[in-house]
């Protein structure tokens, strides 16, 4: 599936399927010349000689007879580029941890001789949990230099924890946590003052992120609580009425709220028009199913996820056991379905009741939030639950679940057995 362009180089999404998982393909075409193929091979090839955390891991690369490629980690497919555009900036107890990560896995490319060139957002992922790992090898590493890579490296690291460009005023003067000593070290990263192995060593000595100071009177009084016990029923009577109405409200990663769809309990036996295991291929079919979990570890019971297309609806998909109600946790987590036609009818069948959801399109996986098409909204459980959509042709569905239910079992868990395209 392809991605889009990074530069001269086309990215793809492709399944390895010796191992079963997915990776990223970077591509130079017959567009380019044979200088830009052997300097894209060049920077892959020694950036594969490099093994660390936060470097991701290149498994191949070759040259074609119109061109060159590169087989590398797919990390969940969110960049820091990704979340900013979302409204979201990594969270301060992530972002020294990473920075020193990603500070030293520059320093073992340059170590080895391997300029990386362009450093920016876009070439570095990131999922909640995971180490941020730095990609996008094989641009063009024209006026590259160690220092550049460095100053580049720190520039993203502003725009990382900050959401906003580097500038005059520090991060720590923006974020709550961080101390002024990071900002110095960013600074002279900037200037070209550190290679990237000094930048890593100040960025792991610089103190942790800590809370702000709550004063020195934190002692309980009714003049106290009495504003905090009515700033709180305010909250939960806005809570109630918002969930009465199903407007909902807006997280910055989650997507404009769309009138609900129309979800309907069904007896009817109307075979499915998805080509399932064992089931006549029609007009409308399944080719992929991925899970999609950008604020998460990127997985989320990936071995079951075959279960929501085998035809078969005691089988099903579930969401990890969460200790605490998903909203609290993270604004959802789902899966996402490539179709080749155009359904009019959604259903999802076998779900547990009381998951709320979100309905999406975009044209192809994995882009950013921004570019996800909201379709609808709702609630779904039981037997079966069918949606109207908008006339979409091919392209990516994505069933983005915002909240699920207690289980009996302990925790909260969403589960859904089939899910079924119809023309």
């Amino acid at each position: 599936m392809r991605l889009g362009r990074d530069g001269d180089v086309e990215e793809w999404l492709a399944t390895d399927t010796a191992l079963d998982r997915p990776v990223l393909i970077r591509i130079v075409g017959p567009e380019t010349s044979r200088e830009r193929r052997v300097e894209f091979l060049e920077a892959v090839r020694g950036a594969s000689g490099v093994t660390h955390t936060h470097v991701a891991s290149i498994f191949a690369a070759d040259e074609l007879p119109d061109g060159a490629y590169s087989v590398s980690e797919w990390s969940s497919g969110l960049t820091l580029e990704h979340r900013r555009e979302a409204g979201g900036t990594m969270p301060v107890h992530e972002f020294l941890p990473n920075a020193a990560g990603l500070a030293e896995a520059l320093a073992a490319l340059h170590e080895r001789g391997v300029l990386h060139g362009a450093i920016r957002e876009s070439s570095v992922f990131f999922s909640m949990a995971h180490p941020a790992k730095l990609a996008g090898f094989g641009g063009h590493t024209e006026g590259a230099s160690a220092r550049n890579d460095v100053r580049d490296l720190a520039d993203v690291l502003v725009m990382a924890v900050t959401g906003r460009p580097a500038h005059d005023i520090g991060p720590s003067q923006m974020i709550d946590g961080l101390s002024p000593s990071i900002d110095r070290v960013l600074r002279r990263a900037q200037t070209g003052e550190l290679d990237a192995a000094g930048f890593a060593e100040l960025l792991r000595a610089a103190p942790s992120a800590s809370l702000p100071d709550p004063g020195p009177d934190r002692s309980w009084s009714w003049r106290r609580i009495l504003p905090a016990a009515g700033l709180l029923g305010v909250a939960i009577i806005l809570f109630i009425v918002g969930r009465t109405l199903d407007t909902g409200s807006q997280d910055p990663l989650l997507f404009p709220v769309v009138p609900d769809p129309t979800v309907a309990d069904s007896t009817s036996t109307t075979s499915s028009t998805t080509a399932f295991p064992g089931q006549e291929p029609s007009s409308v079919s399944i080719t992929d199913v991925l899970v999609f979990d950008p604020e998460g570890d990127g997985t989320e019971h990936d071995r079951s996820v075959p279960n929501l297309t085998d035809g078969d609806n005691t089988t099903s998909w579930s969401t990890e056991r969460y200790n605490d109600p998903l909203p609290l946790i993270k604004s959802g987590v789902g899966f996402a379905v490539s179709v080749d036609g155009t359904p009019t009818e959604i259903e999802l069948l076998g779900s547990v009741d009381g998951m709320s959801y979100r309905l999406l399109w975009a044209p192809s996986p994995f882009p950013t939030f921004a570019e996800w098409e909201s379709i609808a909204s709702g609630s779904i459980g039981g037997e079966r639950g069918t949606v109207q959509v908008p006339s979409r042709s091919d392209g990516w569905w994505l069933v983005w679940i915002t909240d699920v239910p207690a289980d009996p079992d302990g925790g909260y868990v969403g589960r859904v057995g089939e899910v079924r395209f119809r023309p």
